[in-house]
């Protein structure tokens, strides 16, 4: 890969965020009086948008759906938001990628106004901007996100940008905007895939970054 950008996901890639995303998912399920989930089923609900994730696992329409994400959403900025660690390396490549040039943004499928809290929170805004997030209503696909960082940027060649998530959503997003892709397998989707990081310090040397 020839990289002057990389783009970042932040569930599963930055920031391990299944405590706080599972408890308010287990809240909007109560609240709901929807059918309870496992912790092993919680956990794979972390990724996709929560509109997606109560129509697809719960059965409900659209409106429906929106209601539930409403109620997600709000426990998890009051209550859950950062109930979150950095993986373990994770500030070394932000800053090995800052000291060597590289531009760093961020495009998540959490919603904008908490996707900016926490990565302020967790020192993830020194080093990424813009940092891009959803919709309400999830209207913006991850690939949109990614396309509205590229804008930003100011980016015409999307052949240098990379970018990084766990789950196959984040490699199809990427796909659609034209961007490349580099997987992760300790995050919630990917596992032991040969050609993707099993830690973060091995994006550096995916990317050739020298630390």
């Amino acid at each position: 890969m020839k990289i002057k950008t990389v783009l970042w996901d932040v569930d599963g890639t930055l920031l391990n965020t299944q405590e706080g995303l599972t408890a308010a998912y287990r809240y909007a399920i109560e609240q709901c009086y929807l059918s309870s989930k496992t912790d092993e089923e919680l956990e794979s609900f972390i990724g996709p948008t929560p509109q997606t994730i109560f129509m697809t696992h719960f059965g409900l329409n659209k409106e429906e759906a929106q209601r539930a994400a409403d109620i997600f959403r709000e426990r998890y900025k009051s209550h859950d938001l950062f109930k979150a660690s950095l993986y373990s390396g994770v500030e070394d490549v932000l800053s090995s990628l800052d000291k060597s040039g590289i531009q760093q943004a961020i495009a998540t499928n959490k919603r904008q106004d908490y996707a900016t809290e926490i990565c302020e929170h967790f020192g993830l805004a020194d080093y990424c901007d813009p940092i891009i997030g959803a919709d309400n209503e999830n209207k913006l696909t991850k690939a949109d996100l990614i396309k509205k960082c590229l804008e930003e940027l100011g980016i015409f060649d999307p052949s240098t940008v990379v970018m990084i998530g766990d789950t196959e959503g984040d490699k199809q997003a990427a796909k659609d905007a034209g961007v490349q892709f580099l997987g992760v397998n300790y995050g919630f989707g990917f596992r032991n895939i040969p050609s993707y990081a099993s830690t973060p310090e091995e994006i550096l040397i995916l990317i050739k970054i020298t630390p």
